[in-house]
């Protein structure tokens, strides 16, 4: 099942996520593994979120019920053996979580430096 608040977008299963969003014209590279716990979601904003409000088979939900989702499918495992269960289940899980290149980082933090106002020293 896929879900919704009408700001986020996430699953029951980061297949069933990212099937979705490629559906619905996300590019995969925007998916959020915020925080300390992965809650994988993506943000969705203009067309993509009318899209995705007026899709009958999409569950709409509150914030809470967003977090309380992602807690209940995507909780990091707590020892060894959970791990190897998880990459047991979903092996591929590594190779479609692409971390960002070098180039992205410089993109992000040239952005934060342009938002704030605050002079980037360059080594």
């Amino acid at each position: 099942m896929v879900y919704t608040d009408g700001i986020h977008l996430t699953a029951d299963s980061i297949d069933e996520l990212y099937k979705y969003a490629s559906k619905v014209g996300l590019n995969p590279n925007w998916i959020d593994f915020m925080g300390r716990n992965i809650h994988p979601h993506f943000d969705i904003c203009g067309h993509v979120r009318k899209r995705v409000l007026a899709d009958i088979n999409v569950q709409k939900v509150t914030c809470r019920e967003i977090v309380r989702l992602c807690k209940k499918n995507f909780r990091l495992p707590e020892n060894e053996s959970l791990v190897k269960d998880m990459v047991a289940k979903e092996p591929t899980l590594s190779q479609k979580l692409q971390l960002p290149s070098e180039a992205d980082f410089e993109r992000m933090f040239d952005n934060i430096f342009k938002r704030t106002g605050i002079k980037r020293s360059k080594h």
